[in-house]
């Protein structure tokens, strides 16, 4: 596991324990703790998104397919060819 990969993580657990702590507070105890003048749903939904946004970064820091690609290959379509055809 990489440094992106720990900080990612250590982000969505960040990220999910904010959720719910602002799920537990009234809108006024929640506006006052992150400092913030949003609604508690809008505060929540945009918890939400970059808790989606990290795991996405998450999964997008593995290995994916077009990594493994030979660099002997001149194109995508050559690969392709080559693997499936």
């Amino acid at each position: 596991m990489n440094a992106k990969e720990r900080y990612y993580e250590n982000e969505i657990i960040s990220i999910t324990s904010d959720i719910e702590m602002a799920e537990n507070m009234t809108e006024k105890e929640m506006q006052e703790y992150f400092n913030t003048d949003d609604s508690k749903e809008d505060f929540i939904a945009f918890l939400m998104q970059e808790k989606q946004d990290a795991e996405k970064h998450l999964m997008d820091e593995g290995e994916n397919e077009w990594q493994t690609v030979d660099a002997g290959f001149s194109s995508e379509d050559d690969y392709l060819r080559y693997k499936f055809g």
